[in-house]
């Protein structure tokens, strides 16, 4: 038996494109990137949360998943440093 599984997150187009170009994917295979971003997502040991957005750590990178929380839509993915991270927690963006 066989079921489908629907994850809780969407791309937007400008968050998938981030995705391959931050995490060197294959652009010609969407649904294999958006695939290996989820398992990132779902590995990931690292997060922290803001009024308006989630940041997921892939691995022990600095590189995030940028989640809008009201959407679960994933909005970018970026390299953020520990001073960024801050910067960001401090000021609640």
């Amino acid at each position: 038996m066989s079921y489908y599984f629907k994850h809780n997150y969407v791309f937007t187009d400008h968050g998938l494109q981030r995705a391959c170009e931050r995490l060197n994917l294959n652009k010609e295979n969407m649904f294999e990137a958006k695939e290996h971003c989820m398992k990132l997502i779902d590995k990931s040991t690292y997060e922290f949360h803001t009024t308006n957005h989630i940041y997921i750590r892939v691995g022990k990178t600095e590189i995030f998943f940028v989640i809008n929380k009201l959407q679960n839509l994933i909005i970018t993915v970026t390299k953020m440093s520990v001073a960024k991270q801050l910067e960001v927690i401090d000021k609640d963006l």
